[in-house]
Parts: structure tokens; sequence; C-alpha cells
């Protein structure tokens, strides 16, 4: 299992709350298997490595767990998994989720991928009320982050909200999605993350139509590209202000 931006040093785990234990590939399908055996084949061809490297519990990071109508949250497991060679991105993003639903709790999931990239996700998300186990999760929201670029001790379980269990994690997506830079502490989790899938959308976007800029043979058509991508660049700039606030000073890629 890969060291660099592993969970333990990502999230400055205290020593009582790490872990080393492997987690089978088989464990992390069975919720699958019987509703929708595509994702536990998912599952089994893309993960090649799975462990927990630590749980988050009240006596081990000295946090109140929380309880309310919606939701108890007494356990939040730190995950790291391996996928393999030739996993597409939209295999990677789906396996990311559906480690997120297979349990009836937060999750912090590190993915090293086979190009020596990894990412941290997580997930807003709550007990499947359709579940009769109440054993797995329905995801409100999701965001994936290169871990390598979120500012250095940010996640520290230290510097986050430590009012409760879940109040923590919140203020673990809300600041991971930001890349460690939120623009300010009003801005909630849930929309960190929708600023963030909006910015990636809209630089994905910017890419595109430069490319056919440069593509285009048509003057017109060259023109209108080009005016497309100033106002692409202007709803960036938005974009990272919200997320980022005015001083932001680094590029998401």
């Amino acid at each position: 299992m890969p060291h660099e931006h592993n969970g333990v040093s990502l999230l400055g785990l205290p020593e009582a709350a790490r872990q080393q234990h492997r987690i089978t590939k088989k464990m992390l399908a069975a919720q699958f298997e019987d509703q929708t055996p595509a994702d536990a084949r998912l599952i089994t061809k893309a993960v090649t490595l799975a462990q927990l490297v630590g749980i988050l519990r009240p006596e081990t990071i000295q946090v109140p767990k929380h309880q309310d109508i919606e939701r108890t949250v007494v356990d939040i497991p730190v995950l790291e998994v391996v996928l393999a060679d030739k996993t597409t991105a939209a295999d990677r993003t789906r396996v990311t989720e559906l480690v997120h639903r297979s349990m009836a709790k937060p999750v912090v999931l590190l993915a090293y991928m086979s190009d020596g990239t990894t990412s941290l996700s997580l997930a807003i998300s709550h007990v499947s009320r359709t579940d009769p186990t109440r054993s797995t999760s329905v995801i409100d929201a999701h965001v994936v982050v290169p871990a390598g670029q979120i500012k250095s001790g940010s996640l520290h379980l230290d510097r986050l909200d430590r009012s409760d269990m879940w109040a923590l994690y919140r203020d673990l997506v809300r600041t991971a999605a930001a890349d460690g830079r939120p623009a300010s502490t009003t801005l909630q989790a849930i929309d960190a993350i929708a600023l963030r899938r909006g910015l990636t959308d809209l630089e994905t976007e910017l890419t595109t139509v430069i490319r056919d800029a440069r593509q285009a043979k048509n003057q017109q058509r060259r023109i209108e590209l080009n005016t497309q991508t100033r106002t692409l660049r202007a709803q960036i700039e938005r974009a990272k202000g919200a997320l980022y606030g005015t001083g932001h000073k680094h590029d998401v890629t």
C-alpha cells in the first residue's frame, strides 16, 4: 500500500485511532451481489487491494458521538484501496461511490491509482431507509479530490470542527472540497461539493472549447469559440472566488 498521502498522515491520525486490517474484495462486494451484481463484479475487477487504516471514534479522537432524528454517528472508518491498471475514470468514481454506499456510516476513502496519484473520496450520506438490514447508505453528495493538491495539514483532525462526529466529518468534506482552502467558515459541506463539481465541469468545458477553437477552420466559428472561452474563464474565476475566497492562488486541475 503506498505511503504518500495515506490516511494516517492526511488526517494526522492519533495512534489510538490507527488500524491495520486487510479487507477482502468479497466483503466490499457482498452488499451488491443480490441486487446489482454488475456493481459487485466491478468492485471485484477494479479493486486490487483494500485495507482499514483507521477508525475515528469518540474514545480514539476525543470527539463526542452525534445523534439526532436523522442519523447516529459513532464511528468513521478510514479506508484505502488500490485500483487496478486500466480502470477507467468513470469506473474509479463508481467504485468509490459503491464503497461509501456499502456501509451505514460516513467513510473516509483514499484510492490509489495505477499512475501513482491518490484521490480522496468523501460523501454526505444517510442510512438507506429501504434497506431492511439498515446496513447500507444512500449518497446525497459525493466529491473526489486529488490528495496531492490539498493544502498540507489542512485535514488534520485537530484543525476541524470537533463539536461532534458528524460536524467533524462535514467539516472534513467542506475543507477537502476546497483543497484545504475554503473561502469561509460559513461555506457548508453540501455547498462546497456543489461548487467543486461546478468548477470541475467548467474547467472541462473550457479545455474542450479551447481545443475546438484551435481546430476550427472557419474564422467566424473561431471568433464564437474564443468569445465562449472568455465567458467560461470569467465563470471559473467566480466559482473559484466562491470556493476559495478572493485571494485564491492555486489552480484546480
